[in-house]
């Protein structure tokens, strides 16, 4: 078992949006000014850099991080259950 990841309240926003919005297809992001990823459809942007812990950690899968839909994992989904994987 591993102890809990610290992780900001930002990248644990986003590790939520991805797990409500992602009904097994992926959420898809698309590039905004400023180092920004937009949130398809909506106005919520994310900087580039707040993916990064959810990849290393392997919570997402962003794929090949430009156009690829983000994932949600079975880790992430863990995680935010309060349980380790």
């Amino acid at each position: 078992m591993q102890a809990e990841l610290p992780l900001s309240r930002t990248v644990l926003a986003l590790l939520r949006t991805i797990a409500d919005r992602d009904t097994g297809s992926g959420v898809l992001f698309v590039s905004a000014p400023c180092g920004r990823w937009r949130l398809d459809g909506t106005r919520r942007v994310f900087a580039n850099r707040t993916f990064f812990p959810l990849d290393s950690h392997g919570l997402v899968d962003i794929g090949n991080g430009h156009t690829d839909p983000v994932r949600i994992t079975d880790a992430g989904r863990s995680h935010l259950a309060g349980g380790s994987k």
